[in-house]
């Protein structure tokens, strides 16, 4: 199954929207593990300020999955708004909160945060 709600990278590139992916596989999903269903991938696009621009799903049950960010890009809801969501486990629909887990990793864990990190360490 395939999924797409939003923009895509090519329309946010001529459009000058800067814009950073966020993708969350299958794979790392507890129910997906439990069906056998791993093959799969959550793709998002995210603009300033964390607004999400448009998403995409492959794998299996896609059509369900992206009704979520349906709900968001119809609102204007940022990536945060899955932090604050609670998901019923194991669902495939907490896929959304392992994206949101991986776009704050990304600005928490900037070069500038590692390089420091990485120096820190060196007093230890």
């Amino acid at each position: 199954e395939l999924a797409h709600v939003g923009m895509t990278e090519a329309e946010a590139k001529d459009k000058g929207i800067a814009y950073e992916v966020v993708r969350a596989p299958f794979i790392d999903n507890d129910r997906a593990n439990a069906e056998g269903e791993t093959d799969g991938l959550l793709k998002v696009l995210v603009g300033p300020g964390g607004k999400i621009l448009g998403a995409d799903v492959v794998g299996d049950h896609a059509g369900e999955i992206i009704q979520q960010f349906c709900l968001a890009i119809a609102n204007g809801l940022k990536m945060s708004a899955f932090n604050k969501m609670i998901a019923p486990y194991p669902t495939l629909g907490e896929i959304s909160k392992a994206a949101y887990d991986e776009y704050s990793f990304k600005k928490l864990f900037t070069p500038f945060n590692k390089a420091a990190l990485k120096l820190l360490a060196m007093f230890d």
